[in-house]
């Protein structure tokens, strides 16, 4: 799914007095987004909730015998709303992108920019992570708060349930946001990402030219996709205007190129009865491409298998993101019709 995340335009200052526009770009550059915690967000109703039904039904199940049992049901209601809801981290999205509000509240007046995000691709990112869950949820909008009840607790495996109730709910008021949340155990921090979940930009109607091109040059040789808000003539609605790439023929991004010996791992693939060296001219190109992933310190060993319908190159390599390393991760290849392609 794409959304898109607002962002101020040059000119506004953060409470150290750091120019947020360039604060936030220049850290998008590096790959990085910040994820504030439930209580930095702006709405000072997040994760209310009305849980009276619940207390009722406590009480009910208390009269009923179940003393010792209620209470540890309460208890951990509080551990899990005090505990971990407060401190858990929301990054928004938005599903549109020509809604005038967003622009008006987020983007400085329209002369800000938004990201346009692959929320499949952002999402993967925090894979086997070390910030613990990470889960996305639509957010609701009602008149009335959303009710809380015992069943949200009693679905050991399925942590969205409370999670959409808590923080999955917002006043009609915000409804033009059309949020799309990515929410983690913990926030207040700043966590690294696959830089291809950055598809492009949208420039506000009102950002200036040479913000625009330092967007562009700061993040040249990516590929992507370049749009400004215009006014349509005579109404009120917002369209889309593509814009060129200003750099088209600049380097290509690499984040990372991680360093392997292809004589060593061909050696140790026929030590251990392997066919690699009889495609190794398939082996090296998906080594090359391998190499360059996000996120990971080597290439441990590859297997390649002739078995069935067409050849096969499984590769291991080392993660380590945010300082956290990762159990290795896998890619795999198939040779088909002289062509390697990723599966």
């Amino acid at each position: 799914m794409i959304a898109y995340k607002y962002r101020s335009g040059r000119g506004q200052k953060d409470a150290q007095g750091n120019d947020i526009f360039e604060r936030d770009i220049n850290m998008l550059a590096k790959d990085t987004i910040y994820v504030p915690t439930v209580a930095q967000l702006n709405d000072p109703t997040e994760a209310l909730v009305d849980d009276r039904i619940f207390e009722m039904q406590l009480e009910l199940f208390k009269k009923l015998g179940a003393k010792d049992s209620i209470n540890m049901v309460r208890e951990r209601y509080i551990e899990f709303y005090e505990g971990i809801i407060r401190d858990s981290g929301i990054y928004s999205l938005s599903k549109k992108i020509d809604n005038e509000l967003m622009w008006a509240y987020y983007a400085s007046g329209h002369s800000g920019y938004a990201i346009i995000f692959d929320t499949d691709v952002l999402a993967r990112s925090f894979e086997n992570g070390k910030w613990g869950g990470m889960y996305e949820i639509d957010v609701n909008y009602s008149k009335k708060l959303p009710k809380f009840d015992i069943s949200r607790l009693r679905r050991e495996n399925d942590v969205t349930v409370a999670l959409s109730c808590l923080v999955g709910n917002k006043s009609e008021a915000w409804e033009h946001e059309n949020e799309h949340r990515l929410v983690f155990d913990k926030g207040g921090k700043s966590l690294t990402i696959d830089y291809r979940a950055i598809k492009g930009f949208v420039f506000g109607c009102r950002m200036k030219d040479e913000d625009i091109d330092y967007v562009m040059k700061l993040f040249s040789g990516r590929d992507l996709d370049y749009y400004k808000i215009v006014l349509k003539d005579n109404t009120y609605k917002l369209l889309l205007q593509e814009l060129k790439d200003r750099y088209p023929d600049a380097d290509k991004y690499c984040p990372n190129k991680v360093e392997y010996d292809i004589e060593k791992l061909i050696e140790w693939d026929r030590y251990s009865d392997g066919v690699g060296y009889k495609y190794r001219p398939f082996v090296e190109a998906a080594m090359s491409e391998v190499s360059k992933e996000p996120f990971l310190t080597g290439i441990s060993h590859f297997v390649v298998t002739d078995d069935g319908k067409y050849p096969h190159i499984l590769i291991w390599a080392k993660v380590d993101q945010d300082g956290y390393v990762r159990p290795m991760k896998s890619f795999e290849y198939d040779i088909i019709n002289g062509k390697l392609v990723r599966k």
